[in-house]
């Protein structure tokens, strides 16, 4: 079963832009993030995806494959192009571009629970909120799941919606949810052609247009989130954990 690992990356970061040629102990953040990624025991191919000349010519440079894409609205959307050219590649999966610090047992873990149960669309990953304000965070995406891991709904809202005086038990209840993503093809290129669905608008959150439209979704429980870079305070950290 072939795995096809996909970094969708941008320059034009809204809150940091060209983050992903920043400097990251010697290598730009999109290069550590691929080293990160080629750590998987289950990766058949890693391909970083970009629409901008200067990070496929950095990722290239680095001995890695990087390929050009088209201007698309998600990094989903960038994904299928590049999919559509690996018609060998089974799973697909989506790894940020800005996680130089990724361990690469988690991606494993996704694809292996991919192989596992040849009846799930999707796998996805989250963990056990730290603190209830954590949970009350709009920024944090929450998921709730049944009793085999399943999805129930993913939302920005702090769910589940507690009874009166049962509200201190919201955060016990709930994941975050961790934005790397597991497919089946046939799932993905189903995911692509249905287009945003109401929920996903109302949100902003694309995995509800597989959840709305009955695609069965796999939450992987891990211990913490991987130490993501959004802002240059975020690299600052990355760079001091590199450093240590």
């Amino acid at each position: 079963m072939s795995v096809l690992v996909v970094i969708p990356s941008r320059y034009g970061s809204s809150r940091f832009p060209g983050k992903s040629l920043a400097d990251v102990h010697g290598r730009p953040l999109v290069v550590r993030t691929v080293e990160r990624a080629a750590g998987m025991l289950k990766a058949d191919h890693i391909v970083v995806a970009t629409d901008d000349q200067r990070i496929l010519r950095a990722v290239q440079a680095a001995g890695h494959q990087a390929e050009m894409t088209g201007d698309h609205p998600t990094g989903t959307d960038r994904i299928g192009e590049v999919m559509a050219r690996h018609p060998e590649a089974e799973i697909i999966l989506n790894l940020q571009g800005d996680e130089p610090l990724l361990d690469p047992a988690i991606p494993d873990r996704l694809v292996g629970a991919m192989q596992a149960d040849a009846r799930l669309d999707i796998a996805t990953c989250a963990h056990p909120f730290a603190d209830r304000a954590a949970w009350l965070n709009p920024h944090n995406v929450k998921v709730l799941v049944d009793h085999s891991g399943q999805a129930l709904y993913f939302s920005r809202a702090a769910l589940p919606g507690c009874f009166p005086g049962r509200e201190d038990r919201g955060h016990e209840l709930a994941l975050r949810h961790v934005g790397l993503y597991a497919f089946r093809r046939k799932a993905l290129e189903r995911f692509l052609e249905l287009g945003p669905s109401a929920l996903e608008q109302a949100e902003g959150l694309e995995q509800l247009r597989a959840m709305e439209n009955g695609m069965r979704l796999k939450v992987l429980v891990i211990d913490q989130a991987p130490v993501g870079v959004d802002t240059p305070e975020d690299l600052e950290l990355v760079r001091k954990i590199w450093r240590e």
